[in-house]
């Protein structure tokens, strides 16, 4: 129990005065009225500290809801700006797509446009909406079945180009692609795409179109004036030919020595000149003359290639290349190119046994070849040279040539898109590589 004295100091001030006013003398100092006063004073003194301790914190609490309420207005703020200036830089870019961006409803009429609908048919956006796209188009009759049949049909996507009449009553075509448009629980509520103006995409195409025919018809007559031209020319170098050779029957007990080379010299002219002129008709015809592409291996052109050439000389053929190796292409064209490559090696070459290797690898989009000999090779600053029609490297009365196999061969697998070079070494022989398109057999039809 609290002592009068020690207890009364621990009084609550206003609780001791309070208790001088309202209490009689003899209870105001009654020990036990003391002792219960003295814990009233007690619990209100913790009252206040506790109070005080509740108002410290939530005088921090207010301070840090203020610095929160202030970050996030921050926050807030910015993100404002943010989404303004996207929304800014939305409609810019959606301004400024040259693509008519377009929302139809159910019956195919205009519910939204952007503003390339304006500069591409020079009418408003808002004397369109609600309007039919249809009632721009000028398609009639079997176009208009068309059109609906592509709408009433399963497809995702509806595509079609369409022509339209522009406000100033000029007509463009329009490439329409639009997708169907579902609701949130997958009802089928109208399209969505775009409209692009290709109107010079079309007259382009139409104008690519009638030029194709043009030039389908100039090659045609060039084929038939070249064949001509050919016949003419070598209808006189065959009577050349042959009155030479009744010339030299006739006159045969008079001539000898330089007079008889001489005749033989005049014919073996008259050949070149025949020979010449096949070669320019083949070169005017290489690349633009479409064989029938078929699928063969392509050991059998080689094979057979090695054949032909094996029965006139004796050659050493190394054959390198996958032997079940199948290309679907113009199996004519490529063995023509490998014709005139072999040829090559064994006309100009100056072994005693000749050997030419001939190889073939799949390098997965085209078919990569090579054509070797073992011959006198050839200079580096002949390499580009020897691919220019009739350009040759020895004298054509040292080896009769007409500098146009390999022309043809170049301009053939320029068409086809291919690329040929050649690598040597002098006195040790010749290699060209070239590369022939692959059609995978898969992707053919038969």
């Amino acid at each position: 129990m609290l002592s009068p004295n020690s207890t009364e100091i621990n009084y609550h001030r206003l609780l001791k005065r309070q208790m001088r006013k309202s209490l009689p003398g003899e209870l105001a100092d009654d020990p036990r009225m003391l002792e219960f006063l003295a814990s009233v004073s007690q619990a209100y003194t913790e009252f206040q500290e506790d109070l005080g301790r509740v108002e410290h914190i939530l005088e921090q609490s207010s301070n840090e809801l203020f610095k929160t309420n202030r970050e996030l207005s921050r926050i807030a703020q910015e993100k404002t700006e943010e989404a303004a200036f996207s929304s800014k830089r939305l409609e810019e870019v959606v301004s400024s797509i040259t693509e008519v961006l377009v929302q139809l409803d159910i019956d195919e009429n205009i519910i939204y446009l952007n503003n390339a609908w304006e500069v591409v048919t020079g009418y408003t956006v808002a004397e369109s909406l609600n309007k039919n796209w249809r009632d721009f188009t000028i398609s009639q009759g079997e176009a208009q079945n068309q059109i609906a049949a592509l709408f009433n049909s399963e497809k995702k996507i509806i595509e079609d180009t369409v022509r339209i009449t522009t406000a100033d009553r000029t007509e463009k075509w329009l490439a329409i692609s639009l997708s169907h448009h579902t609701s949130s629980d997958q009802q089928h509520v109208g399209y969505i795409g775009t409209f692009v103006d290709v109107s010079e995409r079309v007259e382009a195409e139409k104008k690519l179109k009638s030029y194709m025919h043009d030039l389908e018809k100039i090659n045609t007559e060039l084929d038939q004036f070249a064949y001509v031209v050919s016949h003419d020319l070598k209808a006189p170098l065959r009577a050349i030919n042959n009155l030479s050779e009744w010339i030299e029957e006739d006159i045969s007990h008079l001539i000898e020595g330089e007079t008889k080379d001489q005749f033989k010299l005049l014919r073996g002219r008259v050949h070149r000149m025949e020979n010449l002129i096949n070669g320019i008709l083949s070169y005017s015809r290489a690349g633009r003359i479409k064989t029938v592409k078929e699928r063969f291996l392509v050991k059998t052109v080689v094979d057979d290639l090695c054949e032909t050439f094996g029965i006139k000389q004796k050659i050493q053929f190394v054959i390198e290349g996958d032997p079940g190796l199948e290309l679907i292409s113009e199996k004519i064209t490529l063995g023509q190119i490998l014709q005139n490559l072999i040829s090559n090696g064994i006309k100009y070459n100056d072994k005693p046994n000749i050997i030419i290797t001939i190889g073939w690898k799949d390098t997965g989009f085209n078919i990569d070849f090579f054509v070797k000999d073992n011959g006198p090779g050839i200079s580096p600053e002949f390499h580009e040279k020897i691919f220019i029609i009739f350009q040759t490297l020895q004298a054509r009365d040292e080896v009769e040539s007409t500098g146009v196999g390999l022309a043809i061969v170049k301009k053939i697998i320029d068409e086809k898109g291919g690329v040929i070079r050649v690598q040597s070494t002098m006195n040790e022989g010749t290699v060209f590589f070239f590369s022939w398109p692959k059609v995978e057999i898969k992707n053919t039809v038969n």
